[in-house]
């Protein structure tokens, strides 16, 4: 595998943006809306990385990700890891069966996304933790909502840096042909 200077542009900027959607989200929300759940904007930056990278690649950089994104959050490693993988596969799954390029696409995959991971969280809280999540459903379903809200500005700025950086956007399935 060649790794060249644009895709270590590429992956800081990416960490770059993550911290910000993290930052956003955890502090400047709640100066803007109070009590109101704010929508899980880095979740947008991981289903971009699932669906526009190859498998192998787009592993380690969610990981990665997920690893600068504990930072801002009260999840524990193992979790976040272990949900960001279940969410990886999940996503992957649908993409390998239905596929195109575009924001509408993204915007879909990230309600779907979003669901996934608090599925998957939940499940994985009960099954790992000994104290494990609240259920919170009209929190929950305040983020489920409003993630997607922020899907077409960042898929915009994810693709220009893509372009910007020259990594190539993935444009066909990752399916196998038989």
């Amino acid at each position: 595998m060649k790794l060249n200077l644009n895709f270590f542009f590429n992956f800081l900027i990416l960490v770059l943006v993550l911290a910000l959607c993290c930052g956003f989200q955890t502090s400047f929300w709640f100066q803007l809306f109070g009590n109101v759940p704010a929508p899980l904007l880095w979740i947008n930056v991981i289903i971009y990385i699932a669906l526009y990278r190859k498998p192998h690649v787009g592993i380690w950089v969610i990981y990665a990700l997920g690893f600068v994104a504990t930072a801002f959050s009260a999840i524990p490693l193992k979790m976040m890891f272990v949900t960001l993988l279940l969410l990886f596969g999940v996503v992957y799954a649908v993409k390998s069966r239905v596929f195109w390029s575009g924001s509408g696409y993204y915007t879909i995959m990230s309600v779907f996304g979003a669901v996934i991971f608090h599925l998957v969280y939940f499940i994985c809280s009960v099954v790992l933790e000994r104290n494990s999540a609240p259920v919170q459903v009209l929190d929950r379903l305040t983020q489920i909502i409003l993630t997607p809200s922020f899907a077409f500005p960042m898929y915009w700025l994810l693709a220009k840096v893509d372009r910007w950086t020259h990594c190539e956007e993935l444009q066909e399935s990752g399916g196998v042909e038989l």
